[in-house]
């Protein structure tokens, strides 16, 4: 009984990495019809700090959260390959800002050799990305693909309930990640109000 709650739990440890790779899909739709416009330092901040998190999970042997970062840095890294034509951003203080936190976080993840310090510096990098595109979300929501971000936040879900041994580790990235896509749901939705109220 025991092994086939930890089997089905690993399943689920995949189910999240599939649904974290595949919300990429309505995403790029939309970004190759041009009503989404990928902020690019965030899916560039996004894709490497998801490489980083899977590297760095996987040798801490947090196997819920390597494979969801996994399927996040191959969704991720198609998304900014089509934004770096299709995107916006990339020249501001803000992006400047965020890349040098990223930069840090990876540079952090190299030289420490504590993998949960690694993933700690994944964590705040990344949410320096997110704040760009939920600034993007609040000011143009219609710029963002909804569905990807509902997605990807369950994606996030599914990996915490695949966690068969309880860490502060093994919860970390997981819950850190479904934060991060309600983050830009709320600015998608408070963006929608806004221009309702105008």
């Amino acid at each position: 009984m025991i092994a086939l709650q930890i089997l089905r739990r690993e399943h689920l440890a995949v189910v999240s990495a599939l649904l974290t790779a595949a919300c990429v899909v309505p995403y790029l739709r939309d970004v190759y019809r041009g009503t989404t416009r990928p902020q690019r330092v965030s899916w560039f901040i996004y894709a490497v700090l998801s490489v980083v998190a899977a590297i760095s999970l996987f040798i801490a042997g947090e196997h819920a959260g390597a494979i969801l970062a996994t399927g996040s840095a191959v969704g991720f890294s198609a998304v900014f390959i089509s934004s770096i034509r299709r995107g916006e951003g990339g020249a501001s203080r803000r992006d400047r800002i965020s890349l040098a936190l990223a930069s840090l976080g990876v540079v952090l993840s190299i030289v420490v050799e504590q993998p949960m310090i690694a993933v700690i510096a994944v964590v705040v990098a990344e949410q320096s990305a997110t704040l760009l595109t939920a600034a993007k979300a609040n000011r143009d929501p219609a710029s963002e693909t909804t569905i990807t971000w509902v997605m990807d936040g369950l994606a996030g879900t599914v990996a915490i309930a695949s966690i068969t041994t309880f860490s502060a580790a093994e919860l970390l990235y997981p819950i850190h990640h479904t934060l991060v896509n309600l983050v830009v749901l709320g600015a998608i939705t408070n963006g929608r109000r806004r221009s309702l109220a105008v």
